[in-house]
């Protein structure tokens, strides 16, 4: 699960601005949205550099957390919102990627976007309950083979990055282990605190410069 997942800020086409009116840019709040829900970690990313472009533009920037859809819900606002340069989206692999392929009809295409900025690499990590008889990747293997039929895993929503992840993981392990898709990682977390037979493939934040791990 070392496969690193990208996560750019992605900006509603912003020709207008680049064609002449930057040096009048911005005169207003801005809105940066978030497709997932609070305590997920692309929320958690837009509050920390929310202040700082706050700070940098001389505007306020509101976070909005719109999820749901796998990310495409918040994405699609975006997608729609006027070419001024008002909105961006906390994009990531699954919104900005895997989104295309899963769905028949998406709700936008990645070139309805224009990219800004690279904030971070989200390595995936395993997480389950520390009272969970397994204490490396080969014991939950080994466990799991054993006991697939209590056991569940959470996604921030089906088609998400989350969830493809635990999937695949399932297929190497040769499993088929029952998927709860949540509208955002925060309540995963949770009842997996509150479940013993549970586990979540999260993404470890790790902004731009930084090690992975201390």
């Amino acid at each position: 699960m070392s496969k690193l997942t990208a996560v750019c800020v992605s900006a509603a086409l912003i020709a207008s601005v680049v064609q002449g009116t930057a040096q009048d840019w911005p005169t207003r709040p801005l809105t940066m949205v978030v497709p997932y829900g609070p305590g997920s970690g692309a929320d958690v990313l837009g509050r920390i550099i929310a202040p700082q472009m706050s700070e940098l533009l001389g505007q306020s920037v509101i976070i909005e957390n719109i999820a749901g859809g796998g990310g495409m819900n918040g994405s699609a606002r975006v997608a729609k919102a006027p070419p001024d340069g008002y909105h961006s989206v906390i994009g990531t692999a699954g919104t900005h990627a895997q989104n295309k392929f899963l769905y028949k009809n998406p709700l936008y295409q990645p070139s309805d976007f224009a990219p800004v900025v690279l904030i971070a690499d989200q390595p995936f990590v395993l997480i389950t309950r520390k009272d969970l008889p397994a204490n490396n990747l080969q014991e939950f293997m080994a466990y799991a083979k054993a006991n697939q039929d209590k056991l569940k895993y959470g996604s921030p929503g089906n088609g998400s990055a989350g969830h493809l992840a635990c999937a695949l993981l399932n297929h190497a392990i040769g499993v088929d282990i029952t998927h709860i898709p949540y509208r955002g990682a925060a309540q995963a977390m949770t009842d997996l605190i509150r479940s013993y037979a549970g586990f979540w493939v999260t993404r470890l934040i790790r902004r731009r410069g930084e090690p992975a791990f201390q």
